[in-house]
């Protein structure tokens, strides 16, 4: 596919015409060749085969909006759907006068729409072009109409998503006729398809002033700037094809200027999205100066061609930076001076970020296929379109206007620095001038505009600020310029102080010994200028003899595998025994196995997972992992829950959603695990966010949010495939306060329901919110469930217990009928030891086979405390 876009790009370059964009350069250029379908192209292409890397980790929080021409041919099966969140196929063409379709190019039969569209991930539009005869199609409602209807209709027929409308070169006459045609269009889509996307291009220069947002806001879904051909084919300079800022002094027009246009135009902040190329342009030079007139024609560079250096001039040698732009320019004589400005991947992640700084909706991509082979673009995609977005810990802040010219009239910015794990952001400004009393900079010690201001702000004038420290780990800025005089704005630097320290947890306040219900006590702190205790759990544990448990009935669980499978356990999969002090399931060919435990998990909102594990065995694919909020365990995928996968072999976490017994997998990040490893696991779950953290060995490794976070929650359930899955130290925790209250009884719903010295175990765990993981503070209880008894014997009204301390015998008396009442001795463990019906109102009971020592004599609901000596 490269030589022949590269040849008719080429050819492109010589065509003799007026400005034209490259949507429609490229259009009708590849109609002239003849076999104009995307079948063609498809069938006749090869995708390139060089390694990609694409991490598609993080989840879209902005639109990516590709526009996917007929000729990109097979170039689609390197498309990153999940960082995908629109292909709009290119194209369906107008006849003015009718409305129908001149060509639709194989949108019906495309194989990349099938793609898109089975991705389940990619909403798919059809793009929709008219480069001429406005005026016709504008005065007959017929026509209009007739397209309506045809795109309906085939957007339903291909089980697509919506249109995104290409109307170039539109001149200010038909400014409200289109404005109402994209109103009607955006309501008839949205009434015939529910959710359907209906956009429209904006000019990187509205020259004719086309655009009336008054009209089209609120019914249009997008607005899609065309962020290129700034510096055209037909250029009489030399230019970046999309400057970020400034690159002259005279002709300033550049993607930052235009975005700041289209939402003073009252374009909706949220609907506007700024198209970047994958291309740039090459243009014959009268001199090696940037800029430099240029000579002829330019040609249009595709990514992939300038990183495959298809010419041999586009070095490292030849490359320079283009400070005011942020561009990249390679200068070489190849039967002349030649200067080729383009925009690679440093450039590249420079937009992203200033388009998050801007706060609009998203980025456009012409055209998809032009970086095949090289993942650059996708990776920055994911770094900085997605949920994984998030500053580095130094950088730069400058105006709108870019670090060397000035910013624009009627600009209203806000943006957030918040680096990941910061305590503090220390700020020191180098520049400084903007329009005294007219021009703000506002500065916000926090995350929104509703934390107090530092010190001085908002800031204005030529008085440059003097260095400040934040209190938290976020600043927010603001700045507002009047609709007159520009100043050369502000130049800073910023570090960050990262949190790395744990933070502390202590419980206190368990009576000594617990005879009744109490109150712990938790005290959690962060240490100072840190980044705030973010998450804070308890789990009550109880000894009853043999094992510490825990009750899963109040959303607690606890097992340290240390004597045999406890019943709580179900087997439904797999070999599992307790072995060495561990869970263990050793059949190593099963592929799925399950073990489930009931835990309650209904009735708080947030729950702490740990556990130890350890990956072993033979097999080529060993994986394994926990499922938890599953609502049926008993079951091939346990109902509905989530569940996270470690995946030794191929050296992944996976996060996974169940539904309806089927699993999805939501997200994969890279993370290396050693066989035959212990590994400390912690996943936290969140039910009002829907975010799952995970932790291994107490380091963050990576998160996903559900959208429709699961609220119930019954089972917990280890699951492996083929391998030897090992287990320790089992525990569920959930959320609390700075003070629980701990229950201690006998019914099966309390905390604590055994006695003994210790007999309640209360843990307590804390997270900051730089992902920092305290220590665990335990706090042993002793538990009594009777008063102590220092006389010798206990009298009631209706039982009376003699001697205590008892030597031979123990003499039991009742003050009513008596027969038919169970008497019942445990020992301090909880052990039964004697069991046996009273028949008569005088019982005695012979010790001599007692040890000595203390035990619990229960009868008639009481229990009494008594010593064999």
């Amino acid at each position: 596919m490269k030589y022949i876009l590269t040849f008719a790009l080429s050819v492109i370059a010589i065509l003799g015409y007026t400005q034209t964009s490259i949507h429609q350069q490229q259009l009708e250029y590849y109609n002239s060749l003849g076999n104009a379908n995307a079948n063609y192209y498809e069938q006749n292409t090869v995708a390139a085969t060089k390694p990609i890397t694409n991490k598609a980790t993080c989840d879209l929080n902005k639109v990516v909006y590709g526009w996917h021409p007929y000729w990109s041919g097979s170039a689609y099966l390197n498309y990153d759907w999940n960082l995908l969140s629109h292909l709009s196929f290119f194209s369906y063409e107008v006849d003015a006068a009718t409305g129908n379709a001149n060509d639709t190019h194989g949108w019906s039969t495309s194989a990349a729409v099938t793609a898109a569209l089975a991705s389940g991930n990619t909403k798919v539009t059809l793009c929709v072009t008219l480069f001429s005869n406005h005026s016709t199609f504008f005065a007959s409602s017929t026509a209009q109409q007739t397209l309506i209807t045809n795109l309906i209709n085939l957007v339903q027929a291909r089980g697509a998503h919506g249109v995104n409308i290409d109307f170039e070169g539109l001149p200010a006459a038909q400014k409200t006729a289109f404005a109402n045609f994209m109103v009607d269009l955006a309501n008839q889509f949205h009434t015939a398809i529910p959710g359907s996307d209906v956009s429209t291009v904006l000019y990187a220069v509205d020259w004719n002033n086309v655009f009336d947002f008054t009209i089209m806001a609120n019914a249009v879904d997008k607005f899609i700037i065309m962020g290129y051909d700034y510096y055209w084919t037909g250029s009489t300079t030399a230019g970046p094809n999309d400057p970020l800022y400034h690159f002259s002094s005279t002709y300033n027009y550049n993607l930052s200027k235009s975005i700041t246009y289209y939402l003073n135009k009252g374009c909706p902040k949220d609907k506007l999205i700024l198209g970047l190329p994958y291309y740039g342009r090459e243009w014959p030079t009268s001199s090696t100066s940037v800029p430099s007139g240029a000579t002829a024609n330019g040609v249009a560079r595709f990514y992939n061609d300038v990183k495959d250096d298809v010419n041999g001039y586009y070095s490292a040698t030849n490359h320079q930076q283009e400070i005011d732009s942020y561009s990249d320019v390679f200068v070489f004589n190849n039967g002349g001076t030649r200067q080729c400005f383009i925009t690679l991947e440093d450039n590249f992640y420079k937009r992203l970020d200033h388009l998050n700084n801007s706060g609009i909706g998203g980025m456009g991509i012409w055209a998809l296929g032009y970086d095949d082979g090289y993942s650059h673009f996708w990776d920055g995609i994911n770094d900085y379109m997605t949920n994984c977005y998030t500053k580095p810990c130094s950088g730069t802040i400058h105006d709108f206007g870019g670090p060397t010219k000035n910013y624009y009239d009627n600009e209203n910015y806000t943006w957030t620095i918040a680096p990941e794990n910061a305590s503090a952001i220390q700020v020191t400004f180098s520049s400084f001038d903007v329009e005294t009393n007219f021009d703000y900079l506002y500065i916000y010690d926090g995350p929104t505009t509703a934390s107090p201001q530092i010190a001085g702000s908002p800031f204005t004038g030529t008085t440059i600020p003097a260095p400040f420290t934040s209190t938290s780990g976020a600043l927010t800025f603001r700045f507002t310029s009047d609709n007159a005089t520009t100043r050369p704005g502000f130049n800073a630097t910023y570090v960050c102080f990262q949190d790395t320290i744990k933070p502390t947890t202590l419980v206190s306040a368990a009576p000594n010994p617990a005879t009744d219900d109490f109150n712990a006590n938790f005290t959690d702190a962060d240490n100072v200028g840190g980044s705030g205790v973010k998450h804070q759990f308890y789990q009550v544990a109880d000894f009853n003899g043999t094992d510490w448990l825990a009750n899963e009935q109040n959303g607690f669980f606890n097992d340290e595998f240390n004597t045999t499978l406890n019943p709580v356990w179900t087997s439904f999969s797999g070999i599992w025994n307790v072995s060495s002090s561990s869970l263990i399931q050793s059949e190593q060919a099963n592929t799925n196995t399950n073990i489930y435990a009931a835990c309650d998990q209904n009735n708080h909102a947030k729950f702490l997972y740990h556990y130890k594990f350890n990956i072993s065995g033979t097999a080529g694919n060993r994986r394994a992992g926990l499922h938890y909020m599953c609502d049926d365990a008993n079951t091939s995928n346990r109902g509905n829950s989530y569940f996270v996968w470690f995946r030794q072999d191929n050296s992944k976490l996976q996060f996974y959603e169940v539904t309806n017994n089927v699993f999805s997998l939501v997200k994969d990040v890279p993370f290396t695990f050693s066989a035959n490893t212990w590994y400390d696991a912690k996943i936290v779950y969140d039910k009002t966010t829907g975010q799952t953290d995970v932790y291994v060995n107490d380091v963050f490794v990576d998160s996903w949010a559900d959208t429709t976070p699961l609220t119930v929650g019954n089972y917990i359930s280890p699951r492996s495939g083929d391998c030897i899955y090992e287990i320790d130290d089992l525990m569920v925790y959930k959320t609390r306060t700075g003070n629980e209250l701990i229950v201690v009884g006998q019914n099966p719903t309390d905390d604590i329901r055994y006695e003994g010295n210790p007999a309640g175990r209360i843990n307590s765990i804390v997270i900051d919110s730089a992902y920092n993981v305290s220590v665990v503070n335990t706090q042993l209880v002793n538990v009594d469930f009777t008063t102590s008894i220092s006389i010798n014997e206990w009298t009631s009204n209706e039982i009376k217990v003699y001697p205590n301390p008892a030597t031979k015998q123990l003499t039991i008396e009742f003050g009513a009928e008596s027969s038919n009442t169970e008497l019942r001795i445990k020992d301090i463990t909880g052990k039964i030891v004697l069991n046996q019906q009273v028949l008569d109102n005088k019982t005695v009971v012979p010790l001599y086979n007692f040890a000595k020592g203390v035990y619990f004599l229960e009868i008639n609901n009481k229990v009494i405390k008594f010593i064999k000596e």
